[in-house]
Order: C-alpha cells, then sequence, then structure tokens
C-alpha cells in the first residue's frame, strides 16, 4: 500500500491526474456557461438550495470551476485548483445521493445541456470516481 501511495505522489503522476480532472472540469464549466438559463432549472431540480440563491449559484458555480480547472491545466497553484475541484465534486456527489434518496428524476446538468444523464445510481458511481480522482490530485507531491 505504501508503494502506492509513493507512486501516486510522484510528480508525473500528480501531473498527469491533475490535467485529466482539469480536462473534466473546464468540460463541465463551459457546457455550463453555455446556457447559463437551462443551468438553473437544473440546479432548481435538486431541491437543495433556497429559491432565491439558485441564480446566483448558477451564475457562480461554472466560474468557480473554470478557475480550478484552469489552475490544473496550467499548473499554477495546482493543488490548490485540485482541493477546490474535490471540494465542488464531494457537494455535488450529496446532492445526488440526496436527488437519489428522495427519488427525484431529472437531468442532472453535470455537463451542461448536451450531457443528457439523469440524476441515478450511475451518475453517483460516476461522482465517486471523479471524486477519488480529485482525491489523488489533492495529494502533496512527495519530496
Amino acid at each position: 500500500m505504501d508503494g502506492i501511495v509513493r507512486l501516486l505522489k510522484r510528480p508525473a503522476t500528480l501531473r498527469v491526474v491533475r490535467i485529466a480532472l482539469g480536462i473534466v472540469v473546464a468540460w463541465a464549466a463551459l457546457a455550463k456557461l453555455s446556457d447559463l438559463a437551462a443551468f438553473s432549472s437544473q440546479v432548481h431540480n435538486f431541491r437543495v438550495l433556497p429559491i432565491w440563491s439558485e441564480n446566483l449559484v448558477a451564475m457562480t458555480l461554472p466560474w468557480i470551476e473554470l478557475v480550478a480547472a484552469l489552475s490544473l491545466l496550467l499548473g499554477i497553484q495546482a493543488r490548490s485548483g485540485a482541493l477546490v475541484a474535490t471540494g465542488l465534486l464531494a457537494i455535488f456527489t450529496v446532492a445526488v445521493a440526496l436527488a437519489v434518496a428522495r427519488g427525484l428524476d431529472f437531468q442532472c446538468g453535470c455537463f451542461g445541456t448536451a450531457d443528457a444523464t439523469r440524476v441515478g445510481w450511475g451518475k453517483l458511481l460516476q461522482n465517486t470516481g471523479l471524486l477519488a480522482v480529485g482525491a489523488v490530485a489533492a495529494l502533496r507531491e512527495r519530496a
């Protein structure tokens, strides 16, 4: 197990993982930015935020994702970008889990309107996998 952790903390490994995560997060951010009205509607479908905050969240969240993605892709404060992206993924995963637990059925909006993925066990599994990638990307490099 110690060998796996050492491998994951290698600068080259972390760089590849961070770039991969950056691509996914940038894709999600740009897809949301392309249709903020639709994304706001998708935020509403989760039914976890006060209605007054849904538009604000829909307008700011993609920009936070984009900054985190650029940090990961450009390697500028990449660990910080990974921590932000992983934190967002954790929030998204909880939101999906709550929607599944309540039996809600709607398109998640994770990758904008182009992605027709519905909230469900498959999306929960996908988010859990991305959360694991984010956890690796957030590791400190081995000295």
